[in-house]
């Protein structure tokens, strides 16, 4: 498949004994689900800039974090690709599947890493699975008792295989080549050089696609999000660059005192 092309997966799951057998009902209804995990674009290794220009370079690129803040930066990332219709989490959580019964889901998956933004050429990993058979029960309770958290533990099925992404998008930069040009805007280099070191305390690089609430940035977007939280008040930076040409889209700073 070309990047931007759409391939859908049709999954079915089958009740093949003579008993009623339950199931897990993922977010958009149905039985099965499915994820394709995608390469970012690493890029060129970019500037060897001097003193706290080079610090943050080498912070984001040895210790950022990806999507939500929960994978690091060098990691490839999982894409949970959405049924169709889904059912935006209206349906029940668990259905019975009666003998013989069965329950098919579509999912189709446009090839790329964010709207906007077309899978790199390559091989894409993908999983289509099925939770089925619940293996524990709700935790007794006690009249009056707070209720104690609870995870249903199923049975999983799981079906692996791999898509092929052939041919070449538009050019990506790299995470290198988006450090580059944050720092050299003249703004945020004056504002991370009067930051100390020990204030630093998160910071996440990641692709994110055009908003839709009528908030900007309206095109697919880097963001770099700068946290500073070390013996300080919680103030930060985010800047929005373009994917394809490295400039900067936006850029907002909270400072302190940082008012959310």
């Amino acid at each position: 498949m070309a990047p931007g092309e759409v391939v859908t997966f049709t999954a079915t799951l089958q009740n093949g004994t003579t008993e009623p057998v339950n199931y897990s009902v993922p977010f958009c209804g149905g039985g099965p689900q499915a994820a394709v995990t995608v390469e970012l674009p690493r890029g060129p290794v970019g500037k060897t800039w001097s003193g706290v220009a080079q610090t943050f370079k080498d912070y984001v690129l040895t210790e950022g974090l990806g999507v939500a803040g929960l994978t690091p930066l060098s990691l490839p990332i999982r894409i949970d690709v959405m049924a169709e219709p889904c059912a935006n989490g209206q349906s029940e959580v668990e259905e019975i599947l009666a003998p013989g019964g069965s329950v098919t889901t579509s999912f189709p998956w446009k090839a790329e890493i964010v709207a906007g933004v077309g899978a790199l050429a390559g091989s894409v990993p993908f999983t289509v699975s099925a939770g089925y058979d619940r293996q524990n029960d709700p935790p007794s309770q006690v009249p009056g008792g707070v209720s104690s958290m609870w995870f249903r533990d199923y049975k999983q099925l799981v079906v692996s295989g791999a898509l092929e992404v052939v041919g070449e998008g538009p050019a990506l930069v790299g995470p290198a080549e988006v450090i580059d040009a944050v720092l050299s805007d003249k703004k945020f280099a004056t504002w991370v050089g009067d930051q100390p070191r020990a204030t630093w305390s998160t910071v996440n690089l990641f692709l994110a696609p055009p908003r839709t609430d009528g908030f900007p940035p309206t095109v697919p977007t880097w963001n770099l999000d700068f946290f500073l939280e070390g013996g300080v008040p919680r103030h930060f930076s985010m800047t929005f660059i373009d994917p394809f040409d490295a400039s900067i889209v936006l850029a907002q700073y909270c400072d302190v005192p940082c008012v959310e």
